[in-house]
Formats: structure tokens, sequence, C-alpha cells
């Protein structure tokens, strides 16, 4: 197998940024953890304590179902697909 058809293009919506995250050479082995590390680093965004007190949290999206699993790789979700999107979205508790 080419490096090109073992990489993915990832693409990452969050509605407070003006484009998306995108990576054109995913490494399919890549932990769905690992990439949320990566996109809140590329947004500038960090989960836990806010200053105010509250509490952020991001979870990723594919379509409406809320990615939990932080272990499953990149490759198992693709399932075949050249390119993922994933949406962000950012969930405040008041503290």
């Amino acid at each position: 197998m080419s490096k090109i058809e073992t990489q993915l293009h990832v693409v990452v919506h969050y509605m407070a940024a003006e484009q998306p995250f995108q990576d054109h050479h995913a490494d399919p082995a890549e932990t769905l953890g690992a990439l949320k590390a990566r996109v809140l680093t590329a947004f500038g965004l960090i989960e836990g304590n806010l200053p105010d007190g509250n509490i952020a949290t991001y979870t990723l999206y594919d379509k409406k179902t809320p990615l939990e699993n932080m272990n499953q790789t990149l490759g198992e979700l693709a399932a075949g697909q050249p390119v993922l999107q994933f949406k962000l979205s950012q969930q405040i508790v008041q503290g």
C-alpha cells in the first residue's frame, strides 16, 4: 500500500471558528483522543476549569452521534472512506 492510501483527510468543524481544522495526512492508527487534543490546540481551546469558575468540555460528533470512545482509531471510524468529517461542540457546566 502506498503512503497516500494509508492516510486520511480529517475535517473538524467548530461553530466558533472561521475555518475548520483540517489534516490531509492523518494516520488511521491515531486515536480519537489524540485527534481531539490536536483539534483543541489548533482552535486554542482548553478543557477543564475556566477563569469564571465554569467547566468547559468538548465533544466530537460524527453527524449527530457523540464520539465517546477516545481509544477508537480514525481508521476504525473511516471504515474505508478517505475523508472523515466531525463537528466539535462545547459544553459549559456552571461551577
